[in-house]
Formats: structure tokens, sequence, C-alpha cells
């Protein structure tokens, strides 16, 4: 069994933190990072350098973090560069020319953040294997903090990534929102920050076995009583 260290993971209980990732978030970013064996990572917005952390555990002595802020930031590892700058402006020179396999999205500017995006596609720094994770997409309960604004279903504490989210679908992404219905919050959890992975959707190949896919279709459409799909 794989011995993983999660010591860099110090929250209490309630993950009761305003600004960095929540540690059950930083799991799940972690787990995604060692599944797909991600080596390049690069975060929009620093703050304390917790997230930092966790990425620089995940992607092992092998992989690199670059964080990018207005900031100067303290180095967490050998393998963490800091980038003192307005993140619209990032050069490829700025992440060694080389593509980049996870960009996390969380320093609440629209303008800043999808200009990087698409500074770094026209580069071919962003590829359709990039995977963008974008923070505080989830609502809150209550009103936690004093810009939140209330909307259906409860409190929008960060508007922008929420809106990146949005803006992303258009342009081809599939999204998957990792929020917390709003009845699971309680005093051991108040609040839930939320996180969403997106990546561009690529057809998985099926060229072999269409045809076995094909018949095993028309055999489930009329089953149910279904008109078969026609193109696939």
């Amino acid at each position: 069994m794989v011995a993983y260290d999660l010591t860099h993971l110090t929250q209490d209980a309630d993950q009761q933190v305003s600004g960095p990732i929540q540690d059950d978030e930083a799991l799940l970013i972690y787990a995604l990072i060692k599944v797909m064996r991600l080596r390049r990572v690069l975060e929009i917005g620093g703050l304390s350098g917790y997230s930092a952390r966790n990425f620089i555990a995940a992607v092992g002595n092998e992989g690199v973090v670059y964080t990018v802020d207005l900031q100067e930031l303290p180095v967490q590892a050998p393998n963490h560069r800091i980038i003192t700058k307005d993140a619209a402006y990032l050069t490829a020179a700025d992440v060694d020319y080389l593509p980049l396999d996870l960009v996390f999205f969380d320093c609440h500017f629209l303008k800043v953040q999808m200009e990087l995006l698409f500074r770094l596609t026209a580069l071919s720094l962003i590829t359709s294997d990039t995977v963008l994770v974008l923070h505080d997409t989830n609502l809150h309960p209550a009103k936690f903090v004093y810009w939140s604004r209330k909307v259906e279903g409860g409190w929008e504490h960060q508007r922008v990534e929420r809106q990146m989210v949005d803006d992303l679908r258009r342009l081809g992404y599939d999204a998957v929102c990792f929020h917390t219905d709003m009845l699971r919050h309680g005093p051991e959890l108040p609040f839930r920050h939320g996180l969403t992975i997106m990546r561009k959707y690529r057809r998985l190949g099926m060229s072999g076995a269409l045809g076995i896919l094909r018949h095993h279709t028309a055999i489930l459409a009329a089953k149910y009583g279904l008109r078969p799909l026609s193109k696939w």
C-alpha cells in the first residue's frame, strides 16, 4: 500500500478558512494530480502558500509548481517558482516554454484570468490536455464575508470563478462542480468554498468497437421503445 504523506494539511476539523483551499478540497486536487500523473502546475494567486505546498507534495520532486502573484511570496520548495507580476502578462519564458498540466485559478479577477487563459492557449502552453481547476465556485449557506451577495440557492462569495465556469463551458470545456448541498453544512462544516474541474472534451476512440456499439444501442433502443441514435 502506498503511504501518502499528507502532513502538509494542517487545518482544524471544521476547515473554517476564508482564503486557502480547504483540506478536503486539497485532498481532491492531490488525488487528481496523482491519478493523472500531472507534473507542471501553474497557480494564479498564491496567498499564504498553502495551496502551493499541496501542489508541491502532489507533483513530487520530478514536477514543478509556478505561482504568479502581484506580491512577493516565499519559495516553498526547490521546485517552486515564484513569478511576481500581473498574471495577465505571463509569458512563455515564465513557465519555461513548456505546456502546463494544470492551471489553478484563485485570484478573483475575471479580466486578468481570462486574458491569461487566452494568452497561454495562443502560445500552446494551455492545451486540450491541460486541466483547469477553479476555486470558490460553490455558494455559502450564509453571509460569512461582507462582500457576499444573496443569489438563488445561497450566498455567492466569489462571482469571478463562477462566471469563468459558465464562459468556459461555452468554449467547449467540460465541467464537474464539486459542491456541497446547502443542507450538508453545519457546525462541523460551516461552509464549503467549492471546486470546479474543467477540461476540453475529446471524443474517446471507439473505432474498433463502433459496429458492436451501434448493435447494442439498437437493442437497448428497442427494449425501451426509443429511436436508435443515427450518429456517434
